[in-house]
């Protein structure tokens, strides 16, 4: 027990060094208020507003130096554009890190215990990622949702006689966030210089939708062949106006099996930690060293093969 308490202090103490550098990273490093990220690309930067903000500390430039030569750096940039969250990756391991300590001191304070500190920590580093994944998730559905009517639009304005950009104004204008956000981007990465088709694939890269890289394959072959663009876009609009129908009626009839498969990991772990909470002692039998541990990892092996084979059965593609 004396050995446990001496590593919580020292973990402690750890946390709250990592909470005064994270918030000295925020306090002296650039106004997040005044940087847009304008394209998910190797050339986007941090655009700085007419306010006169300092540039990035030292310690924060070199940070910003090594986690970015690392090899997740591209893709975090990417879950995070796609996650529309205002957050380098820097910022993000630096919240991941606070979460897992913060985790890891409530475990050890509620379970008296190391390794139900410690378990507590793990699963603390998985709520950053499920956020972002939540994040993405919703965004995307609702701009597929909107696509089609953005298409409407875009069809409309084309037909009155507007050119492509000005067209992708007016959805800016008259649709609501998503859609107005990212075609907004689109825009506004024209003016500063890129090709239309850059920007556009600078869109399908922040928005992961199959509809959205079909109307933006249609655009690129029209600007390479020539063609009605308007009539090539109306078909579109219809295709997916059906493809969305047909998943919203796939999604009523798997929401059962979409829910037991989130019972079957949810419900364990829920009455796992719960347990830990009432009688840390009568959970801890379990994480001792020896057969008894067999117990939860057989246990957590077949919660995940049981959600991916339900997930399968559900899974449809079109």
């Amino acid at each position: 027990m004396a050995t446990f308490q001496s590593l919580f202090i020292a973990l402690t103490a750890f946390g709250a060094l990592l909470a005064f550098f994270v918030a000295m990273y925020f306090l002296v490093g650039p106004d997040p208020e005044l940087e847009e990220r304008w394209a998910l690309s190797v050339r986007a930067t941090r655009t700085q507003g007419a306010g006169g903000s300092r540039g990035p500390s030292p310690l924060a430039a070199q940070l910003n130096t090594r986690i970015g030569r690392m090899g997740f750096a591209g893709r975090m940039q990417v879950d995070l554009a796609r996650a529309n969250l205002p957050m380098t990756v820097p910022e993000y391991v630096l919240v991941t890190a606070g979460v897992v300590v913060g985790g890891f001191i409530i475990g050890g304070i509620f379970t008296r215990q190391f390794v139900g500190a410690l378990i507590i920590g793990a699963l603390a580093y998985f709520l950053p990622g499920m956020y972002v994944k939540r994040r993405q998730a919703q965004r995307l559905k609702m701009f597929q949702a909107q696509l089609a009517d953005v298409l409407s639009l875009l069809v409309s304005s084309l037909r009155a006689g507007y050119g492509l950009i000005h067209a992708m104004g007016l959805v800016v204008q008259e649709m609501p966030a998503p859609s107005s956000e990212e075609f907004g981007r689109v825009v506004r990465e024209v003016g500063l210089g890129f090709s239309l088709k850059d920007a556009l694939s600078h869109l399908v890269r922040r928005v992961d939708s199959d509809d959205l890289e079909l109307m933006v394959t249609a655009i690129n072959i029209q600007h390479e062949v020539g063609g009605n663009l308007a009539e090539i876009l109306e078909t579109i609009s219809a295709t997916i106006r059906e493809r969305v129908r047909i998943k919203g009626e796939i999604a009523v009839m798997t929401s059962s099996q979409r829910l037991t498969s989130y019972l079957l990991v949810g419900l364990p772990l829920f009455i796992g930690v719960a347990i830990m909470f009432i009688n840390p002692s009568y959970m801890m039998g379990m994480f001792q060293p020896g057969w008894p541990l067999l117990i939860p990892i057989t246990a957590g092996v077949m919660m995940v093969f049981g959600f991916i084979l339900t997930r399968k059965v559900i899974q449809f593609d079109y």
